[in-house]
């Protein structure tokens, strides 16, 4: 019967460290996984303002890298895009 017990409590005690070791890994994944949507939600916000400068005609040097990059990431669509680059050679031109 001794034997059993002290059996019995290692298997637990093996349970308890294997559940925390779990614990540990998926809050560590989870904190890694939200940061990467914050990045990704300032990243999108970050194109979607660029256009909309874009768009009321003000422009810079690295509009196409930045835009076309935006695009590639999916934060912003091709129609998106053709718009803003349509109105602002429109402000630009005077119309």
């Amino acid at each position: 019967m001794d034997g059993w017990v002290k059996g019995l409590i290692a298997v637990i005690c093996i349970g308890l460290i294997g559940g925390i070791g779990y614990l540990i890994v998926a809050d560590s994944n989870d904190r890694r996984h939200s940061g990467k949507v914050a990045r990704i939600k300032l990243d999108s916000i970050y194109c979607q303002e660029r256009l909309a400068q874009i768009h009321s005609g003000k422009m810079s040097a690295d509009d196409i890298p930045v835009v076309e990059d935006c695009f590639v990431n999916g934060f912003v669509s091709q129609s998106d895009v053709v718009a803003a680059f349509k109105a602002a050679t429109k402000k630009r031109n005077g119309g």
